[in-house]
């Protein structure tokens, strides 16, 4: 019998139970996904009758998302890759 993992015991996602680690995967990916489409803006601007306005953020670039999913699905079990296949002569 396999041994649950959650709720997970040490490192970043401490604490969490699986539906939470499944929500931030759900997020990780959503950003990803706005990412590559260009429709995640990395600043925005607004003026009012007194001046403008800007706000700018850094976002998580590309490799820290896939990064982030990678850990996710890991605790989920969720698309381990399989060990490379051997060929062995006789």
């Amino acid at each position: 019998m396999v041994k649950s993992v959650f709720p997970v015991p040490r490192g970043t996602w401490a604490g969490m139970t699986e539906a939470q680690v499944t929500a931030a995967r759900n997020a990780a990916q959503q950003a990803l996904l706005s990412l590559l489409n260009g429709t995640r803006p990395m600043s925005a601007g607004y003026s009012q009758g007194d001046g403008g306005r800007n706000v700018s953020f850094a976002g998580a670039s590309e490799a820290q998302l896939r990064n982030n999913l990678r850990e996710l699905n890991a605790l989920l079990g969720v698309g381990t890759s399989r060990r490379a296949m051997r060929i062995r002569y006789r």
